[in-house]
C-alpha cells in the first residue's frame, strides 16, 4: 500500500529475517524553499543515497557507499535521477489534466524495491501512489498493472499493451535489484548487522494524577523490527500503549511500552522483546526498585540522614550566633578583604 512517502518510511520495514532495497521518489507542484524532486534509498533502515532537484547530484549517506562505489556509479546514478525528475515533471501535469485539479498541492510517489529473505526466496514491488492514495502497481507475477481509480485504467492498459516495459520490469526486481541488494550488504556488512537493544523495565508508583504504572524502555535496537511484551507473572499484559518505534541520532531505534497495574504481593514484572532470527528473545525483569528510591535505601537510613542534617544546620545556626554576639561585644568590626588587598581564596586559607 501507498501512502505519503514519509509514512511509508516510519511505518515500512520488513519481516525479521528478511533484508529489502528500497527507494522512493517524490515529485511534486512547485512550492518556494522545497525540492520538486527527491529520491531516497534505502538498505534495510538505513538511508544510503539521496537525490533532489535544487543539489542535482545523487550523494552518499552511508560511508561504506561512499567508499565501495566509484566516480562513474555516481555519475550514473545522477543520471537515472534526473530522468526520474524529468518524468515526474510531466506525469503530474498528465494527473492534473485528467484528474481536473488545477489548484493546490499534488504529489506523485513511486516507490519499488526488492527483499531477499533468509531461506532465499525473494520479493519485489513497483508501486505509484497520487496525493498520498493508491494510484497504480505492478503484479510481477502476470506482469499486469492494478489500479482502484477508474481514470488511471488508461494508463493500465497502456502499460500492459507494452509487454517489454512488464517483463522490464520483473526482471529488474527479481535480478538486478537482487544482485545490487547482495552487493550493498555486502559492503556494509558491519554496519547493518543486527544490534541488541538495552532494556529498562521500571515501575512508576500511585499519585494523584496517575495509577500504578509499569513501563520498558528498549533503546539502541537495529534493525527496527522488534516486538515489546510486558509480562506480569509470565503472562503478556494485553492492554498497553507505545511510543511506536523511534529513530535514535545513530541510527539505531527506540520504543517504550507501558500498561495500568496494581502491585500484588508476590507478583513479578518483566519486559520481553524479540527481534526474530537476527537477534533472539530475551527477558528482562523488574529488580523492584522505583525511580528515585535506590536499591537498599530504607526509612531508618531516611530518617537519620534527615535528622543529621537537620543538626548540623542548627550547629551552624548556632556559631554564626555565638561569633556575631562574639564580635559585638568585643567592638571588633571585621574589614573588607578588598580592603586588605587580599582574594577571596587568601583569605579562606588564612580562615
Amino acid at each position: 500500500m501507498i501512502r505519503l512517502i514519509v509514512l511509508a518510511l516510519l511505518c515500512g520495514g520488513v519481516s525479521a529475517g528478511t533484508h529489502s532495497l528500497r527507494y522512493f521518489y517524490n515529485s511534486m507542484t512547485p512550492i518556494p524553499g522545497v525540492p520538486e524532486f527527491v529520491a531516497v534509498g534505502y538498505v534495510d533502515d538505513a538511508l544510503f543515497v539521496h537525490y533532489d532537484s535544487d543539489r542535482k547530484q545523487m550523494i552518499p549517506r552511508q560511508r561504506w557507499i561512499e567508499e565501495s562505489e566509484d566516480k562513474q556509479y555516481w555519475e550514473r546514478e545522477t543520471q537515472k535521477q534526473l530522468g526520474w525528475e524529468q518524468i515526474g515533471k510531466v506525469d503530474i501535469q498528465t494527473l492534473i489534466t485528467r484528474t481536473n485539479l488545477t489548484g493546490g498541492i499534488h504529489t506523485l510517489q513511486v516507490m519499488y524495491g526488492c527483499e531477499l529473505r533468509d531461506d532465499g526466496s525473494t520479493a519485489g514491488f513497483f508501486q505509484y501512489g497520487w496525493d498520498g492514495k493508491d494510484l497504480i502497481s505492478f503484479d510481477k507475477e502476470h506482469l499486469v498493472w492494478n489500479t482502484p481509480v477508474t481514470w488511471q485504467v488508461v494508463t493500465k492498459n497502456k502499460w500492459e499493451q507494452d509487454r517489454g516495459l512488464g517483463q522490464q520490469r520483473k526482471g529488474y526486481l527479481e535480478q538486478e535489484c537482487i544482485e545490487w541488494l547482495k552487493k550493498y550488504l555486502t559492503a556494509g556488512e558491519r554496519e547493518l548487522k543486527p544490534v541488541a537493544p538495552r532494556v529498562f523495565p521500571s515501575v512508576n508508583k500511585a499519585s494523584n494524577i496517575r495509577p500504578t504504572e509499569l513501563s520498558c524502555l528498549v533503546t539502541g535496537f537495529y534493525p527496527r523490527d522488534i516486538e515489546v511484551t510486558l509480562l506480569r507473572n509470565g503472562q503478556p499484559i494485553t492492554d498497553t500503549e507505545s511510543t511506536g518505534i523511534l529513530p535514535n541520532h545513530d541510527g539505531t531505534y527506540q520504543l517504550t511500552r507501558w500498561a495500568q497495574i496494581t502491585l500484588d504481593e508476590g507478583a513479578t514484572y518483566s519486559c520481553q522483546y524479540d527481534q526474530g532470527d537476527k537477534v533472539g528473545v530475551e527477558i528482562r525483569h523488574w529488580d523492584g526498585t522505583f525511580p528515585g528510591s535506590p536499591e537498599g535505601t530504607n526509612l531508618g537510613l531516611i530518617v537519620g540522614i534527615v535528622i543529621g542534617a537537620v543538626a548540623l544546620i542548627a550547629l551552624v545556626i548556632g556559631a554564626v550566633v555565638w561569633k556575631r554576639r562574639g564580635e559585638k561585644k568585643s567592638g571588633y568590626n571585621p574589614a573588607n578583604p578588598a580592603e586588605r588587598g587580599e582574594s577571596s581564596s587568601n583569605s579562606s586559607a588564612q580562615a
